[in-house]
Formats: structure tokens, sequence, C-alpha cells
């Protein structure tokens, strides 16, 4: 991943998608409710019970229905100049653990993407591909690409008024450097610092060990600068997780614990003031209960919309007239991984047949709902990182068969179970209690497994066990997403075997051929020379299946129509740029 990276426990809806369109109630076959599990059924009746409202008396007129751009997510900007204040309400699906990026065990998604921007800022901004000033008002790198000079910008105070300087990009880098504190994930795209040195409070100049295409990328544009009185202590126990000081538009005002995050205008904002007085974000985790409190309008920003309600809401015309769809293909890509460092799963065969017997499908029709296209790629799909030449793995549980048996693995003694040298074919998925997809997914995978003779078991942990687990390996199976705020990447961290003790290869993966590619990457500046190296990887790593691809999550959201401003970006949404119209 790139130093934007993070872990997710401009694009519209890709042609040839089908467009849902409500259809004539048809009670599920015998067949099929045997083949459907409890906890998937509730996905169906949601769309069932959407698709058979309407009780219209013949001749009545029927609305003709939300127009082509609602159907298919495109926002459909408004004019008009903005207006001071107010008050934004935002759904989130999840608590924050924390509230500082910096550290391993808070460095998520949708965290990442309500404090890096609102809160924190970086020394550069990422817009269209490319580095913009931010709190560095300029930089220089040398033709060698072993040093960089960044001029601050002055004027610019945190929240609590203390001036930023040099002192504070310094601080920042210490705590990421410190061994003891947990900041492997920017550590691991940073490591190639030499030494900082700030010769004056306005001035950085950062030595590189050697060479490295994103060290620059990352250090400007995705490492939050927090305040060096900020840093001091304890890195687990900062008041900084639970209150953050930055130097960003917003400021923090209050965490209610189960409930809420309040946000309020920095009107000593160093540069555009935001628009906004205030923004709060609504902690509810239930997708049920978030469904209902959408449909009753309680949030401007309804984000994280599962795809059944997503479906669901394109035959219910109060959200047609009250709200825009944002449908936006992130940078992020779902996956399923096997514990490589177990002899069972080191076997690329067993791999191999894990991946043909995954009904790919049937997922995309009963739980995707077709709206998280297929990917083979750990690389921004859109981009020429990806090979197109490499085709996704067919359903084809006759070939996986073969594979397994080829690897050894039998049913000697007729229980219906393969076995290898009095072993069991046994595959325990772990899984998070908060994740509806897996709650729906696993189950048709796992009858799948278990009709092939594999031992297939689902053990459910809360959130925080779950990563406790992953990060101590102990696992069989897990499920996660890899996403980064924008198309320029590094997977060293996921990829290379020296990050599997360690760092984010959790799977254990291990190929000297793409670790060797891995790190020509990191000294390759070229584009198109790295591309191509990426393409390499891409084929490696896919006929290997280090990860079992499954689909490219994208962002599925709604808002009032009398918000304005807002736009999708891989880096989420511009907060400072929106505003509430009369």
């Amino acid at each position: 991943m790139s130093g934007a990276g993070y872990l997710s426990a401009g694009a519209h809806v890709p042609e040839g998608l089908p467009i849902w369109r409500p259809v004539k109630p048809k009670w599920p076959t015998r067949a099929f409710r045997a083949n459907v599990r409890p906890n998937v059924r509730p996905l169906f009746l949601l769309v069932l019970v959407a698709a058979s409202s309407c009780t219209c008396r013949p001749g009545t007129a029927v609305d003709a229905g939300p127009s082509a751009d609602w159907r298919a997510g495109r926002v459909v900007e408004v004019g008009g100049a903005p207006k001071e204040g107010g008050a934004l309400t935002v759904r989130l699906p999840l608590e924050p653990v924390g509230l500082t990026r910096l550290h391993d065990r808070f460095n998520e998604g949708t965290m990442t993407r309500i404090t890096v921007g609102p809160i924190y800022e970086t020394l550069a901004r990422v817009r269209d591909g490319q580095l913009q000033p931010l709190l560095a008002r300029s930089w220089s790198e040398s033709d060698d690409h072993l040093s960089l000079s960044i001029t601050l910008r002055s004027g610019v105070t945190f929240h609590d008024g203390q001036p930023l300087g040099s002192a504070d990009v310094k601080a920042t880098l210490d705590a990421v450097f410190e061994p003891k504190n947990a900041t492997t994930a920017f550590r691991g795209n940073l490591e190639t610092l030499e030494r900082v040195e700030t010769p004056d409070a306005q001035t950085v100049i950062i030595h590189w060990k050697r060479p490295y295409f994103l060290a620059t990328w990352t250090l400007l544009g995705a490492l939050p600068v927090l305040p060096a009185h900020g840093l001091v202590g304890d890195f687990d126990t900062l008041p900084l997780h639970r209150a953050p000081v930055g130097t960003g538009p917003f400021r923090f005002v209050k965490w209610e614990a189960g409930s809420s995050l309040t946000y309020a205008r920095n009107d000593a904002y160093w540069g555009q003031t935001a628009h906004l007085a205030q923004v709060i974000f609504r902690f509810v985790k239930d997708d049920t209960a978030a469904i209902a409190a959408w449909e009753r309008g309680e949030f401007d920003l309804m984000t994280r919309i599962s795809p059944a309600a997503w479906r669901a809401s394109e035959s219910n015309p109060k959200l047609w007239a009250g709200y825009q769809r944002v449908f936006f293909a992130e940078n992020t890509w779902v996956w399923l991984g096997f514990n490589q460092r177990k002899p069972l799963f080191a076997d690329v065969r067993v791999r191999k047949a894990l991946g043909l017997l995954f009904p790919m499908e049937l997922v995309a029709r009963a739980v995707d709902l077709g709206l998280e296209p297929r990917t083979t790629c750990p690389y921004f799909p859109d981009s020429k990182s990806c090979d197109p030449e490499v085709k996704p793995l067919p359903f084809d549980p006759p070939a996986a068969k073969k594979l397994l048996a080829d690897a050894g693995w039998a049913d000697r003694d007729a229980d219906g179970v393969l076995d290898r040298e009095g072993v069991k074919l046994s595959v325990a998925f772990l899984a998070s209690a908060q994740s509806p997809k897996m709650a729906k997914l696993l189950p048709l995978y796992l009858d799948t497994l278990k009709q092939a003779g594999i031992d297939a078991r689902i053990e459910t942990v809360d959130v925080s066990g779950y990563m406790s687990r992953v990060r101590a390996h102990d696992f069989d199976a897990i499920a996660l997403s890899w996403s980064t705020a924008d198309a320029v990447q590094d997977n060293f961290q996921i990829l290379h075997s020296s990050q599997a003790a360690e760092g984010a290869n959790y799977v254990g993966y291990s190929n000297p051929q793409v670790d060797t590619l891995l790190t020509a990457i990191r000294a390759e500046f070229d584009l198109e020379k790295r591309n191509a190296l990426e393409r390499q990887v891409h084929r490696l790593v896919y006929d290997d299946q280090a990860y079992l691809f499954m689909g490219r999550r994208p962002t599925l959201d709604a808002f009032k129509r009398k918000v304005r401003g807002l736009k999708p970006s891989l880096g989420w949404y511009d907060l400072s740029a929106v505003w509430i119209a009369d």
C-alpha cells in the first residue's frame, strides 16, 4: 500500500452492470430456501418487501421513478452562492477506537477520512494525481532523490493556538520511528529516512538512505502533522487519541462514547474557512437502524449504504425526492486470505482449489447485488499497474477437487471429509460480528466447501478481538479489505515476505520473485517502467492466489438535496467546501 493506505474493515456505475428494478415478487422455491442459510434471508426479504410496496389502484398515475443520474449515483451539481453556518449530520457505520492515524491500532479507513483533512493536515494535498502545497508552502528534491527541502507555510496555528513549526514535523517523524510505538504502517513506507534537519522554524530538510519513488509522496501527502507538545508521554495513551489537536478547518469539540463525534468550524484557520458551523458524526452500526433513520431524514449524509438498502431505495419515492445518491469507485479491494504459515495453506494447489470453490456469481447476485465489480489486481484497477490479460478464476468444483487430489487429499474413511496422513482438511473462517457482508457471504461459501469435502466453519468475534487475532496470526482464514486514498501505491507492506512477521502481510505470503520485483519497484521513478513491474507482480500474485480476491467496494452514500459542494474523491469528501442551502 502507499503511505495513504489503510485497512478497511471518480467513476460511475461500470458499463454492463444491471440496473435493479422492482419485479413481481415470487416466493422462493423450496430448493432455494434449502440452500440459503437463515442469516442470508433478511437480505432477500428486504428487497422483496421493497419490491412489493406499491398499492396503486387501477388507472392511478404512477411516478416515472428516479432519473438515470439518480439510479447510477451520479452527483448532479447545483449552483448558487455558498451559505455560511448550519450543521451537517453524518452517519458513521462504526465508532473509531482512537483519532490519531499514526497509531496502527487506529489506522482504519473511516477514522482516517474524518480526521485527516478536517482536523489534521498534511504538508501537501493530493489533487488530480498531483501534490499541491498545503502546510508546506514549497519543497524541492535533489536530482538523486536523496534529499528533500521543505519550507513551511507561515502563520499556521494548531487548534490550541500554538504555532506550527519545523519542530512539529520532526516530532511527528520521531514518533513514527520510535521502536516501541505502534507505528509500523508509516514506518514501513518511510523506512528509507536517514535523518531530519530543522535549521530554522520554517525549514525541514529530509535525508533519505536510498531513492524510493513513494517516500516524498508519503511524507508530503499522507503523513498528518501533529503538534510536538501533544506527542509527549506514552504513545498508547496520548490525549490526542481521544481529543485531537490539528491545524485543519475544523476543530474537535467532543466525543460522546457510543453516540457521536462533534466538530466545529475553526474560525482561526490559516486558509479559507469552512462554510459549515458544525459537523456531527453519529455512530449507527446497525444497518437496519441506520436505514430507518435515513428514511426519517435524520442524516444529511448517509454513508456506507448496504447493497440491499441501495437497491431497495430505488422503489422509495421519499428518498428520490429528498436525497441524491453517490456511487463512486474507490481504490479498494476486498479479499479472503488464508494463513500461509500453516502447511495446508502454504500449498498453492490448495489455495487455488479454494479459489475455484468460491461461488463468485452467486455472491455477486445474492450479497453484492451487482454493485461490487470483481477484480484480480492488488493495484488501482483503472491504472496501468494491472494486467488486463489476467482473468478471474471460474467457479469450477471439479477442477478444485482434482487439485486437492493432486495434493494428496482424499476421503479415505468415507466420512465426507478429505484427509491426508490422518489429518482432516479443515478451515475455520474468522469473522467480525460487525460485518453484515461476511454474515451473508460465508454461509454460501461454506456450502460449496463442504460439498467438496472440506470441513469449514465460522468463528465469530468482535472487532477488537478480530484484529488482535489477525495481528497475532491466530487464524486459518480472514476477510479484510485494502484501501488507499489515491491511485499511487506501493504493495511492499502487504506482499513482501519481510513484512510477514510484524508488517501488514498478515497472510504470510512469500514468493522470492515477487520480493525482487517489489524491491525494484521502490527504486523505479519512471512511471512506465514501474507500471510494467507492477503488472508482473499482478500476474504472479494472482497465479499464486496470495489472496482470494473478491470485489472492488464502491462508495454507496446519499446526501440531502439541500447539501451543496459535496464531491466524492479517492480521499473521501472535502467537508470544508460543503454548505447547506435554504
